[in-house]
């Protein structure tokens, strides 16, 4: 384990993926509370939970927002990869679906969340939401490296020659 710590193997407190993925979950869940407002699934979670819609909404992207920090602890180094994240993202999607309204809601409530299209409009923002989490948290973390000094960071100083990385170690600096 020390080995792949030393490597960069295993990601940092620096690297934020936890701040990476509540981020990109705000975002990802646009578009998958779009898809409920279209399918009449928020509607039909406000009728079974007997709250407001808007509430319901608020609910859901608080949620997701949480979900979204959890994708990035669970699955940290791995959900960077810019080709294999959507894949990452829509099985996330997916589990929560499971676990979310089917299996949690339907236990508290005694009764399906949703039935006909706006099941199947629950289950659609769920795997939207999946994608979109998977596709963004790349670049949201690589922002926020940037941002706050992670491993991508380099610190620069601009000279008259243009900008300069200082990216070296002590010893190479004694060189210059």
């Amino acid at each position: 384990m020390q080995y792949m710590r030393a490597h960069g193997n295993t990601p940092g407190p620096t690297q934020r993926p936890t701040s990476a993925g509540v981020i990109s979950a705000v975002f990802a869940a646009a578009p998958a509370a779009f898809v409920l407002w279209i399918t009449g699934a928020l509607n039909s979670l406000s009728d079974t939970l007997a709250i407001k819609f808007q509430l319901v909404l608020v609910l859901y992207v608080v949620s997701m927002s949480v979900m979204g920090g959890l994708y990035g602890r669970v699955f940290s180094r791995a959900a960077n990869d810019p080709r294999a994240g959507w894949l990452f993202g829509i099985s996330y999607g997916f589990l929560i679906w499971m676990l979310g309204p089917v299996m949690v809601l339907q236990l508290i409530r005694h009764q399906p969340v949703a039935i006909g299209g706006a099941a199947l409009g629950l289950l659609g923002a769920h795997l939207i939401f999946g994608v979109a989490l998977g596709l963004l948290f790349p670049s949201v973390h690589k922002l926020l490296q940037r941002k706050f000094g992670g491993p991508d960071w380099q610190p620069q100083v601009k000279t008259s020659y243009g900008t300069r990385n200082f990216n070296f170690t002590p010893e190479e600096s004694k060189k210059q």
